[in-house]
């Protein structure tokens, strides 16, 4: 509209607004385009979807990790060791390559150091439902989960990376375990009274199973428990003025007439070793020799001469144990002649 020869300029700056904010709003679109882009081909691309759950492992976040799509540990298996205090050291964590397959999936392999020793593994991660339309969403294949078997020997406890658990079949029986892959496991026993050396395990790959056999044995604090009881029953027993002590290894049987009392000392005290016995949980010491000395005047019943009798008397001894569960140690039966 034209009023008094002037310019018709109402449209004008409308026309002006609508092209700036529809420059805002393409470059906006543009930057959300680029955004996406971007992060699914880092962030949510499967690389990073490995990734993410390697270093979920590699900070001890259990829970992270198995809340991941893909991450269920199946089985009757112990879930025992699907804890943070029960995992390795997993450092330097390397993607290597990708390999595409026809059906959408993904192979990814990875390198990495498990408690400083290199190692590396593949996983195969297919398409899951998009995340809010635009991001890419990833799921395992295959759950990342293995199972480790443990024969504790001797004992039904055993230690895992630390971690003090009671084997789910006993001792002298494979108990299963699930674990998070990849894994590194220090197998062992530490005790009280027992000790067995750490056999370290490692786990690679989703679905293996590896086995360990964890043999437990008697610590010096053990050993040096059952030589003290042991040194105070004869030293108990070399107190008792008779020939054959009540309830110990050695005795004298003389012939001839006992004159006063015989004298016992103990001359060389059996020295202690500890042996699992037959059944899971018992121990045994097996027949160990030691001597005795006896000092005893006798008199000939043939021709009533006097005389002392001064001398050694060997003896062998051995215990059979077991341990109650209430921290002692327990003497079943003392074998000795």
């Amino acid at each position: 509209m034209v009023i008094g020869g002037g310019v018709e300029r109402g449209p004008v700056p409308i026309r002006r607004w609508a092209i700036r904010w529809g420059g805002v709003v393409t470059l906006l679109v543009l930057a959300f385009a680029a955004t996406v882009v971007g992060l699914n081909a880092t962030l949510y691309s499967a690389e990073g979807f490995v990734r993410s759950y390697l270093t979920a492992l590699a900070r001890h976040d259990v829970d992270g990790a198995l809340q991941m799509p893909g991450v269920t540990p199946a089985g009757s298996a112990s879930r025992e060791l699907l804890t943070a205090d029960a995992l390795g050291e997993l450092t330097e964590i390397e993607h290597v390559t990708s390999t595409p397959g026809a059906d959408g999936t993904v192979t990814l392999e990875f390198s990495f150091e498990l408690d400083g020793t290199a190692g590396r593994t593949s996983f195969t991660v297919e398409p899951a439902s998009a995340r809010l339309w635009f991001f890419d969403a990833w799921s395992f294949e295959a759950s990342p989960t293995g199972i480790l078997e443990v024969v504790p020997q001797n004992d039904s406890e055993f230690d895992a990376n630390g971690v003090t658990l009671e084997a789910t079949n006993g001792a002298a029986a494979a108990s299963a375990y699930h674990v998070l892959t990849p894994g590194v496991f220090a197998l062992g026993h530490d005790s009280e009274l027992l000790t067995a050396d750490a056999e370290r395990l490692i786990v690679l790959d989703a679905g293996s199973t590896a086995q360990a056999t964890v043999r437990a044995r008697a610590n010096e604090e053990f050993i040096d428990l059952v030589q003290g009881e042991l040194d105070a029953l004869l030293d108990d027993c070399a107190t008792q003025s008779v020939l054959q002590p009540t309830g110990c290894p050695f005795g004298e049987r003389i012939a001839n007439r006992v004159e006063g009392a015989p004298e016992w000392t103990i001359a060389s005290y059996p020295v202690v070793t500890i042996l699992p016995g037959d059944t899971p949980g018992t121990w045994r010491v097996p027949e160990t020799p030691g001597t005795a000395h006896l000092v005893v005047g006798v008199q000939s019943l043939f021709d009533g001469t006097r005389s002392t009798l001064d001398e050694d008397v060997p003896f062998t001894i051995g215990y059979l144990m077991t341990f109650p569960g209430d921290g002692r140690v327990v003497i079943d039966a003392v074998i000795g002649g």
